[in-house]
């Protein structure tokens, strides 16, 4: 079977036309009639006290179970008599009655949880917190639901959605390693400006800031490594962006020290939000930093060790209502927060009054550093998502172009193979060739928090080798 070249290498102006056909199918499944709905849904039950918020979750809990004990083979083995939820006394009740789902099951069996009542329009990959690849599938509903709360959160910063915006992601639009004369394509439906993350380096910053400076982008959004390597970028070249409203940030977690640089070189404010490829509900940041429990999207519980509750610190289990395809129903994420309140401690400035959380930890992961002075944020997940026989997968950068990789190994993949494509996939993300060692483990290490650290890096920029 004949293999086609990497989206990189193909010409321009195929790439930018692609760019734009995928960017009119994503505008078209993206708002529609349930996107409408859910936006007024919003405005409608902001007000809503905690008595009403847990009664229309809980009705919402028995309609997803229903849907996915019809649907889906692993919930119609699982799932208790529906009587029993729906006869629930209370929320915390119906919860009880469904088992956790742990993501283990949910990578081992993939084609269980698809719900055959309902059309797979989209999937997406994640290397997850444990480094080990998944793919999950969505529909067209659920998407448009998922929008509904990512214009909202622009809605707090007074962002219009079509104003120009900058996404700075882990896409390879043009080939790494080698000088481009637009390190960027252009999404026209939504006007918005794919910026490679992988050409933020001195030999690009002047055609960046000029790019920037003629686009005149009102929201920067993406990884906030490659968010933060552009406004220094910026700063470099004498450079600002006048026309900034907002930053916001996802994928990565956002440590507080690099929030505040993000607002110190850009004067903007900084939004954070908490989701997943899963598709699992959110936890969004409003210009004024409080991280608000967007409640509507699903119902998130807390597991501290000892018992399982609604507040507190603790690792996220989570139910999604923004996910019909892939159903999630109490769902171990391996995310932790901490100081998680269902009260709201007045109405914020925002002018939401919704549950908050004090911190969010997401994955846990070093940067990786590039020979030609560049940082790489969610090395992982950039690399090793589409790699299938990858089990849990650790990386260690030894030196600039000098990495060791520790990984499981799914039955009857050749670990020979497996590693071939990591070096490859490796390259093509560094621009340049490395040397690379395979390991085949039985288990990963993990931290004192339970995570698998995805990437140690030894190495940082400018040759200075970490202590």
């Amino acid at each position: 079977m004949m293999r086609l070249p990497s989206f990189e290498r193909y010409p321009r102006p195929i790439r930018q036309a692609a760019v734009s056909i995928v960017g009119w199918r994503n505008r078209m499944r993206r708002f529609g009639h349930e996107y409408q709905q859910w936006r007024d849904f919003l405005q409608q039950s902001a007000e809503w006290p905690a008595l009403q918020r847990d009664a229309w979750q809980q009705t919402r809990l028995g309609a997803l179970a229903q849907s996915a004990r019809s649907g889906t083979r692993y919930y119609s083995e699982l799932l208790p008599v529906m009587e029993k939820i729906e006869g629930a006394s209370s929320l915390r009740e119906a919860l009880n009655l469904i088992p956790i789902l742990e993501k283990s099951s949910l990578r081992a069996r993939p084609q269980d949880f698809r719900n055959s009542m309902v059309t797979e329009v989209a999937m997406t990959s994640t290397s997850g917190s444990t480094g080990s690849p998944m793919q999950v599938g969505h529909d067209a509903l659920s998407i448009q639901r998922r929008f509904a709360f990512l214009i909202d959160q622009l809605r707090l910063a007074d962002v219009d959605p079509k104003a120009p915006s900058v996404r700075l992601s882990g896409r390879i639009l043009c080939e790494v390693g080698k000088q481009q004369r637009q390190p960027w394509l252009f999404n026209a439906a939504e006007n918005q400006l794919f910026l490679s993350s992988y050409h933020l380096d001195d030999v690009h910053a002047e055609a960046i800031a000029d790019k920037l400076g003629s686009f005149l982008p009102v929201l920067l959004d993406g990884y906030p490594s490659g968010i933060l390597e552009t406004l220094n970028l910026l700063r470099r070249q004498g450079r600002k962006l006048d026309s900034l409203k907002a930053i916001i940030t996802t994928a990565e977690t956002l440590h507080p020290e690099t929030r505040d640089e993000l607002i110190a070189l850009s004067g903007v404010p900084v939004m954070d939000y908490y989701s997943a490829s899963e598709g699992i509900p959110f936890i969004q940041q409003c210009p004024h930093g409080t991280y608000h429990v967007r409640w509507q999207s699903g119902i998130f519980e807390i597991d501290d060790g000892t018992t399982i509750g609604f507040e507190g610190d603790g690792e996220l289990i989570c139910t999604s209502f923004v996910q019909d395809r892939t159903p999630l129903i109490r769902y171990r994420t391996g995310d932790l927060v901490s100081g998680l309140s269902l009260q709201p401690h007045g109405r914020c400035k925002c002018g939401l009054l919704t549950p908050t959380v004090e911190k969010v930890q997401g994955r846990v992961e070093d940067l990786v550093y590039t020979v030609d002075g560049r940082a790489l944020g969610m090395f992982t997940y950039r690399t090793l998502k589409y790699i299938d026989g990858l089990g849990e997968t650790q990386v260690i950068q030894h030196d600039y172009s000098d990495f060791e990789v520790n990984s499981t190994v799914s039955d009857g993949h050749d670990p020979k193979v497996l590693a071939d494509e990591v070096k490859t996939s490796f390259e093509r993300a560094l621009g340049y060739p490395i040397n690379l060692r395979f390991n085949r483990v039985v288990q990963l290490p993990r931290g004192a928090n339970g995570k698998v650290r995805l990437v140690i890096s030894k190495v940082a920029r400018c040759g200075a080798v970490r202590s």
